[in-house]
């Protein structure tokens, strides 16, 4: 049965790429349905490596060294290929290589915080 997705979650960056990797694409989340909001669902479709540069918004997904990126107009989701390993390398993802993934690539971020309620009254009140 297809894995389905809210079309507001697909791609849903919480990190920035800190240097360029290799990684195995593990598939792709395609539309269910013509409209943008409509879910998606996550079809298999293993094989093609890709060349990933620095400062790309990429979502860490919750185990081993996947994540989502967008690619070619697709979301796809990969899983990293680490520098030590051979090309199509297919050795299961573990707490530590998930642990280098996230030291050795990747850059946490989050959103600019914006002005609170209280402060938007004051300049409303004051302007």
């Amino acid at each position: 049965m297809p894995r389905r997705v809210d079309a507001r979650d697909v791609l849903d960056p919480n990190a920035h790429t800190r240097c360029a990797f290799r990684a195995r694409v593990l598939g792709r989340f395609a539309r269910t349905g013509p409209n943008a909001w409509d879910d998606y669902e996550f079809l298999d479709e293993p094989g093609r490596e890709l060349d990933v540069l620095p400062g790309i918004p990429i979502q860490v997904e919750e185990h081993g060294a996947e994540f989502r990126i967008r690619s070619r107009g697709r979301v796809v989701r990969a899983i990293w290929i680490p520098p030590a390993a051979a090309p199509g390398s297919d050795r299961p993802p573990s707490a530590a290589l998930r642990a280098r993934f996230l030291a050795e690539c990747l850059d946490g971020f989050a959103e600019a915080a914006g002005q609170g309620a209280g402060a938007v009254i004051v300049r409303k009140l004051r302007g």
